[in-house]
């Protein structure tokens, strides 16, 4: 908790690590790997499940394990130490738990709702707003259900779920917050938003390529800059970001400063900054995936770390033929993707899980075209969900056909 005073890091994925190399001593690497593959298992077979819960038909399931095959560029995270494959799950565990309690909503279902919140948190606080989304759902389901019962007001949802889930989600986090705030002052999950702002404020290309501002924190920044003994160019996020901590910054100080001057930088230039955002939005869904993870010996790029000593020729021969480096298929699947909502949303009965779907897609979609260059690791999140869009139109409209051919017969 407070072994290494960073403020740009959630804890629950390092605490992940921990608990594989303490059961696996030297083994580690390959525990990882095993549980990490378990869990992309475990996130398909959510996946599906969501997808039979937003349209209670069986083929839903399989439709959606099938419109995860072609997802192959995921599958090489698995062996590698980073924290995406742990986000998928949980996210999609905490998906699956709230759509269970919007339909059956009881206390239990509440409190894990709370549960599945506060480990998504912990592990990415990107998750931090997605009750907005809920709470549309809520409302259309309950707008729904006074329609059917003819006006009457039904206590379906109750003020004590609410509170359930709140006091749940609060008491898990609470010890990390409580940890920023006794080490930064600062009572947050992380500090990292300064960070971010720097690479899509600065940077060129995909970023906005501003000028650092002449302000007072612009100059205070540039003035600790300078004590480096290396130059540092202002465009790289790390090095400004390590010269300022070496200058006798904490970690959040350190984030609030770089905030502080991509902010004013923005507020001289916000068209330019808002065309690039508009800009990164879409290229979320369109970026291609060029970049395979490293495998066999490590290179001078990546030598402090462990790499995997086997360079396999048929995985390799596999992911050069995947679609994610395509920018023309990326773009099919995010218009198949859309007609999918419209027809789910088209459809009555999947209306408000249509619309909930939406707005989870859009929230990391915005949230990530704000604050990051496009990369296929942020779209890898929202694979699984996408999926199961997919596979829920595909299901409806096969019912909707057999439903067809049996009037006709």
């Amino acid at each position: 908790m407070i072994g290494a005073p960073i403020a740009y890091r959630t804890p629950l994925y390092p605490w992940f690590l921990a608990a594989c190399r303490s059961l696996s001593g030297n083994q580690s690497l390959w525990t990882i790997s095993l549980v990490q593959v378990a869990l992309y298992l475990g996130s398909v077979w959510l996946a599906s499940k969501l997808a039979y819960q937003i349209t209670r038909l069986p083929f839903a399931s399989l439709a959606t394990a099938i419109c995860l095959l072609p997802g192959i560029a995921a599958t090489q995270y698995n062996a590698a130490v980073l924290s995406e494959t742990l986000f998928v799950f949980l996210l999609l565990l905490h998906l699956c738990t709230f759509i269970q309690y919007s339909q059956q909503p009881t206390h239990t279902q509440a409190m894990l709702i709370g549960v599945t919140l506060a480990l998504l948190l912990l592990t990415k606080p990107i998750a931090m707003l997605l009750w907005v989304a809920h709470l549309v759902l809520i409302l259309l389901y309950a707008v729904r259900r006074r329609k059917q019962n003819h006006g009457r007001k039904i206590r379906f949802y109750q003020s004590s779920h609410m509170i359930n889930a709140a006091c749940v989600l609060l008491l898990a986090t609470a010890p990390w917050v409580c940890r920023n705030y006794f080490m930064f002052g600062r009572v947050s999950l992380t500090e990292f938003t300064g960070r971010n702002l720097w690479i899509v404020t600065f940077q060129d290309g995909s970023g906005a390529g501003l000028a650092l501002p002449d302000s007072v924190s612009g100059q205070k920044l540039m003035k600790r800059l300078s004590r480096s003994t290396t130059r540092i160019d202002p465009t790289s996020t790390w090095s400004v970001s390590n010269q300022l901590t070496e200058s006798g910054l904490s970690d959040a100080q350190t984030d609030q400063l770089m905030k502080q001057v991509c902010v004013e930088a923005i507020q001289q230039e916000p068209n330019q900054f808002g065309k690039k955002m508009l800009r990164r939005i879409v290229n979320y869904w369109r970026c291609a995936n060029t970049d395979l993870l490293m495998q066999g010996v490590s290179s001078g790029e990546s030598s402090p770390q462990q790499n995997w000593n086997h360079n396999l020729n048929w995985p390799q021969k596999w992911l050069e033929r995947r679609c994610s480096q395509s920018v023309l298929c990326n773009t099919v699947l995010t218009i198949a993707m859309f007609l999918s909502l419209v027809y789910l949303f088209m459809n009555q009965t999947t209306r408000p899980q249509a619309i909930w779907l939406s707005l989870i897609l859009t929230y990391f979609c915005v949230v990530t075209g704000t604050l990051e260059i496009p990369d296929y690791r942020y779209r890898l999140i929202v694979e699984p969900i996408v999926a199961a869009t997919l596979g829920s139109a595909w299901a409806v409209l096969m019912s909707k056909k057999e439903r067809v051919a049996l009037i006709a017969d």
